[in-house]
């Protein structure tokens, strides 16, 4: 009863509190604070990692329209008894916003991809403005009308709602990317006149989308870059619902968020200016590899699917020296070999099992590291008559799939792989 008591208290002072505040002076500030900041944000870039929960109707429905399949909505799609949780996959993301809006390359790559975030997410879907774009479009772009509601937990809600002709949130089709009208709610503290909260819901969507309705919520909270500190969304949740009862509910963190002053450039290759070999030192490696040269890859380090995510670095070594057909060293035993998760996945229906798909990216010879081609060598995996075999998307080139049995496995240090290259 006291703990009521008191809870019920702080409410009402926290309520009396924000009373004090005027909706509109607050807004005001807000709006101020967001364009500002945007207009003199540092060079920035966090890692964005993204858990994706895809379900499926356990029952194949009649055709129903999109006005039908929002309104049958539950609140959370993991409690949705109609609805079998499939597949978990995991994406890890390096993110900057520029001019041009968000852009992305995977965890730890040389440089941004200059191009459609699609372009790296190839499957499934994705959404963007999670880093702190939409605020700036909501503030500052968008002409959005905004509305006082309530006061909650201390906080000043207000609404909002920006037609299609004047919006800037856009949703991909098979062909193209469409406008799309939306509306949401956001919270301010009153007393710092930050963003404490926001939620965006997409109008029913076009057809030609195939999907039905995208919502988005994200939590701010202050991070430090460099010597200032800035409001990011350190939580976000997606959630996409298809017009054939699909659903995938993302779920998206920010994290080791870093200011940059400068460009790099990084080269795989040996300088081909450089002078000609010294006596007693090796030759000069190759640029590239002949095809045809099969190899033992083993990992140095574990890869669990607790963390896995696609867009990870790893590294490993080869088992064997690598010779060419005349058995002639290229590469000794132990050399260093590099590569990216390209995809992680658990899948959650029976038999339940953990899938990588790796791509060995390049091998160290005489200390310079050289780009691998290189496809998985079937020649010593025997197969029993209806088993099983898993192969890479088509677009996950330069790549083998691997899969292991539960939701929590374990790939060890190790464990080994074969490849040839190609």
């Amino acid at each position: 009863m006291r703990i009521r008591v008191v809870a019920a208290l702080l409410t009402g002072l926290m309520a009396a509190a924000a009373a004090e505040h005027d909706p509109a002076l607050v807004l005001q500030r807000a709006t101020i604070k967001v364009r500002v900041r945007a207009a003199s944000l540092p060079n920035y870039t966090c890692v964005e990692t993204v858990t994706r929960d895809f379900y499926t109707p356990r029952t194949s429905a009649t055709h129903r329209s999109c006005s039908t399949v929002i309104g049958q909505l539950s609140q959370d799609p993991g409690q949705d008894d109609n609805l079998r949780f499939t597949v978990t996959d995991r994406l890890r993301l390096d993110v900057t916003l520029t001019d041009k809006g968000e852009i992305y390359s995977w965890a730890g790559a040389a440089s941004f991809e200059d191009a459609d975030i699609g372009q790296l997410v190839r499957r499934g879907p994705i959404g963007t403005g999670s880093f702190g774009a939409m605020l700036a479009v909501l503030f500052g772009q968008d002409p959005s009308t905004f509305t006082f509601e309530r006061t909650v937990d201390g906080l000043l809600e207000y609404s909002f709602h920006v037609p299609q002709e004047q919006s800037r949130y856009k949703v991909k089709t098979a062909e193209s990317w469409v406008y799309t009208a939306y509306s949401g709610a956001f919270r301010l503290d009153p007393e710092t006149a930050e963003v404490a909260r926001l939620t965006i819901r997409t109008a029913e969507l076009p057809a030609s989308t195939g999907s039905c309705q995208t919502t988005t919520s994200m939590e701010f909270l202050p991070v430090k870059i460099g010597d200032r500190e800035f409001p990011l969304p350190q939580h976000g949740q997606q959630r996409f619902v298809d017009i054939n009862g699909d659903e995938v509910d993302n779920t998206t963190s920010l994290a080791s968020c870093r200011e940059y002053r400068g460009e790099s450039t990084v080269s795989f290759f040996a300088d081909p200016a450089a002078a000609g070999p010294t006596p007693g030192v090796p030759a000069a490696p190759p640029v590239s590899l002949p095809p045809g040269l099969k190899f033992t890859f083993e990992l140095t380090t574990p890869i669990s699917a607790a963390t896995a995510a696609g867009g990870d670095p790893f590294s490993g070594r080869l088992v064997s020296p690598l010779r060419d057909s005349r058995g002639k060293l290229i590469a000794p035993a132990h050399a260093l070999v590099e590569g990216r998760l390209l995809r992680f996945q658990n899948e959650h229906a029976a038999p339940k099992e953990s899938t990588l798909v790796l791509r060995l990216r390049t091998i160290e010879i005489a200390g310079v590291k050289v780009p691998l081609l290189v496809d998985r060598d079937w020649s010593h995996t025997r197969l029993a008559k209806g088993a099983k075999i898993q192969v890479p998307y088509r677009w996950e080139t330069n790549a083998a799939l691997f899969s292991l049995p539960g939701e929590h496995a374990v790939w060890k240090a190790g464990w080994r792989s074969d490849w040839i290259t190609r």
